[in-house]
Order: C-alpha cells, then sequence, then structure tokens
C-alpha cells in the first residue's frame, strides 16, 4: 500500500493501525454501535437494489504489490515491490537491470509483469476478475490485462488537493509524467479496458491525508479527473470513486451522505471489519455496543450480522444507495504484533465470517472488495494487516509454489454467487 512515488505517501497502513485501536473506541467507524445521527439513512433496510459500481464481478480482492510484495529484487525486504517505475516509457534509456541478484530495485519490465502475471492468472483461476490496487503500477495492471482481470486503481491522498487545485495535472496524473523521477501511467490501460475505476485517496475521511479530505475538495478533485478521462478513448466508461473508514455519521465531521454528494463522484467505498480486527484471537473480549446483542458480537458469523451487514443496512444514507460498495472486509487470524502468528484454529472462523458475508452480498448486491489477497506477513516489516490475507504470504513462496489459501473452503466460492 506504499506509493511508487515517494512524494505521497500512502495512508492506508497507519489508518489501519488507527482502526485496530479505533474499533475499541470510536463507535462511529465501525464495530457494532449504531450511531445514526447526522445525515439521513434508510431506515433498517437497502431499500433499493444496489448497482454494481465496477465491470469485472460481484466480488474483486485487495491486491498489495509494495514492499510486501513477492515480487520485488533479490527479495531485499527494504524495497518496494517490483516495477520499473515507468522509465520505460517516460525515459527509454533508463538501466533497468535484471531483477536476481541485482542491488538496483529496478526490474525488467518483462521480469516484474511475469511475476505479478503468476498472481493475476490465479485470480483468474478462481473467479477474481476485479482487483483493487492502492497505488499505480503499470507492472501490475499489465499482468491484470493479460489475464482478463479488471482493474479499480487507487490515488493517493496526497494528490486529491493537487486534482482539485490544478485542472491540468489530473491529464499530467493519466498520463504519468511528473516527479521526480516518474510515476506510473495510467493512459494505456484506460484505453485497453483494464481500468474501470480510479479511487480518489484511501479512507479521505480519516486524519491523515487532508485531515480529512473534504466532500467539496473531493468533487473538485472528480471533476477536473473526469474532464481528463473523458479526452481520453473510452474514459467515459471509467467510474470515479473514493473511500470512507466505516459509515461516517457524527456530525462534527462529513457524513457518508455529504461524500456520496460530493461532485462527479460515481461510487463510495465503505471498508468495514468485525470488532476487534487487530486482537489475539479475535473476539477476546467483547466490546460491541449499540444494538444490545454484545454477546458473540466478535463470533462469526455473529460479527457479520451485528458488525458488518447490520451497520451498512442500519447507516447506509439515501444518497449512497445504488452508488455505494464495500471497498474492504475481513477477519484477522493472528497477533499483529507477533509476526509469524498466523493461528491455523481461527482459520475455520476465517470461512465462516466470509460465506456469511458472500450469502448477504448476494442477497443483496453489494459489490464487494475482500481485504485481501496475500497477508502482510513479514518476519520483521510493521505491517498492521498482516493476517487480513485469503492467502497466508510467506518469505518462501516461490512463484512455482502458490501458498496455501487459509480459506478452508474452496477460494473461487468467495467469488461467485450460489
Amino acid at each position: 500500500m506504499k506509493n511508487i512515488n515517494k512524494q505521497f505517501k500512502s495512508c492506508s497502513k497507519f489508518v489501519a493501525l488507527i482502526l485496530i485501536f479505533g474499533f475499541l473506541a470510536i463507535g462511529n467507524i465501525g464495530g457494532c454501535n449504531n450511531n445514526n445521527s447526522g445525515g439521513s439513512d434508510n431506515g433498517g433496510g437497502l431499500g433499493s437494489t444496489a448497482t454494481f459500481m465496477f465491470s469485472g464481478g460481484q466480488f474483486g480482492v485487495d491486491y498489495s504489490w509494495t514492499s510486501v510484495s513477492r515480487c520485488r529484487n533479490n527479495r531485499d525486504i527494504s524495497m518496494d515491490g517490483c516495477d520499473v517505475n515507468a522509465a520505460f516509457v517516460n525515459n527509454p534509456s533508463a538501466p533497468m537491470p535484471d531483477c536476481t541478484g541485482s542491488a538496483n530495485p529496478f526490474c525488467t519490465l518483462d521480469e516484474c509483469v511475469d511475476c505479478y502475471e503468476v498472481d493475476t492468472s490465479e485470480m483468474k483461476t478462481v473467479g477474481a476478475n476485479i482487483m483493487r490496487l492502492y497505488s499505480p503500477n503499470y507492472s501490475v495492471t499489465e499482468a491484470a490485462s493479460k489475464q482478463g482481470v479488471k482493474v479499480v486503481v487507487g490515488t493517493e491522498n496526497g494528490t486529491i488537493a493537487m486534482l482539485a487545485n490544478d485542472p491540468s495535472f489530473a491529464t499530467t496524473y493519466l498520463m504519468g509524467q511528473f516527479g521526480p523521477p516518474y510515476i506510473t501511467p495510467l493512459e494505456p490501460h484506460i484505453k485497453d479496458g483494464t481500468i474501470v475505476g480510479i479511487i480518489l485517496g484511501n479512507e479521505v475521511n480519516g486524519s491523515f491525508g487532508c485531515t480529512p479530505c473534504s466532500p467539496s475538495l473531493l468533487g473538485m478533485a472528480a471533476t477536473n479527473l473526469r474532464t481528463a478521462l473523458n479526452a481520453i478513448t473510452g474514459g467515459s466508461s471509467v467510474k470515479i470513486a473514493t473511500t470512507l473508514v466505516g459509515i461516517p455519521t457524527s456530525p462534527t465531521t462529513p457524513t457518508a451522505e455529504e461524500y456520496c454528494n460530493a461532485s462527479d463522484i460515481d461510487a463510495v467505498g465503505f471498508d468495514l471489519y468485525c470488532p476487534l480486527k487487530g486482537q489475539s484471537p479475535p473476539g477476546e473480549t467483547t466490546v460491541c455496543t449499540g444494538k444490545n446483542v454484545p454477546a458473540g458480537c466478535n463470533t462469526p458469523p455473529q460479527c457479520v450480522d451485528v458488525s458488518i451487514t447490520g451497520w451498512y443496512e442500519m447507516n447506509t444514507p439515501t444518497a449512497c444507495l445504488g452508488k455505494s460498495f464495500i471497498a474492504e472486509t475481513g477477519y484477522t487470524t493472528g497477533d499483529t504484533n507477533n509476526p509469524g502468528s498466523n493461528m491455523t484454529s481461527l482459520f475455520s472462523d476465517l470461512t465462516t465470517m466470509l460465506d456469511t458475508y458472500k450469502t448477504w452480498a448476494c442477497t443483496n448486491q453489494i459489490q464487494s472488495f475482500y481485504f485481501e489477497w496475500f497477508d502482510e506477513d513479514e518476519s520483521n516489516i510493521n505491517a498492521p494487516n498482516k493476517f487480513f490475507g485469503i492467502y497466508e504470504w510467506t518469505t518462501t513462496a516461490a512463484t512455482q509454489n502458490y501458498p496455501a489459501a487459509k480459506y478452508q473452503d474452496t477460494v473461487s466460492n468467495l467469488f461467485t454467487c450460489p
């Protein structure tokens, strides 16, 4: 979840740390709290059939390609994921030595694409026909394009003000022509139909980036981005979205309804989890409040019933109906403070949680992205999202030895409705 361009830091990992503790204390960003203050809601039901915001399938998966990626030079954990930094487009003479054994983190384009194509091929095999990236990476989207997997690509919170304040910056951004040195161009994979959505920022109502990014600022950024997209062949079919922490209803910060009403925002994604997502084991302490159903709130499938489905149905404002999706949802299987602590005894709970959630999402026609494809579990990486993957990532996992899934049912069952 890091940005290729070091100017713009992705906040997803820091926000996830906030979420780990925030679920314990702040009712309006998750858990089982039913806080309906601020903004209108639909009175306890979805009220209408939702529309899938992005083409590619009802269920997709979030995919991190940065420092915890399997695809990086010489397995050096200090380096970002395999990426040629778009030099092959903007500066063909830039040196790109071989990945294997090289001290230079930049690999050849073919090497990067080949590595990521192992993952996109596996996604295609199990029916995960759409994935979400937190920041652009040409190699990933090229690998997805080769496998017919659609991509919703994120931008960094730091780009929102630039997009809002400078109409010409949107074109520059899509072309990948700013820096230094460069950032991944999006235009080629917009033109070939691989990129079907662009997410402005990540959890923009959080405490990073715009602190928070206001709906009006987001709307200005989206309007300028829409103008630039319309100038690109096929650009008009690309959805512009954003994502929020939980479903905010507090009158002290912008509500979900205000974000859903922002100019040129086609979709708003909510990040919703079972409570205690950072605890080990999950649900060790009951913290749910509100609906008078604390017993079992942290144990699947109850955590889904009262934390995710209940929260969505009771708090989704009318303005968001038909234009919302679940951007992240998952269930931790280990102690984020203890690397390598994945607990196989919790894998059955993960199975129950995902099956229960999927049934609800199918019934209510909610487009969803599971968080995430791999665990971010490095023995000496301080990653806050270590145990939420469908697959148990390991430092020794080679491309020819694909990691085993933690999910105890057939993984393809996650991506298809009954």
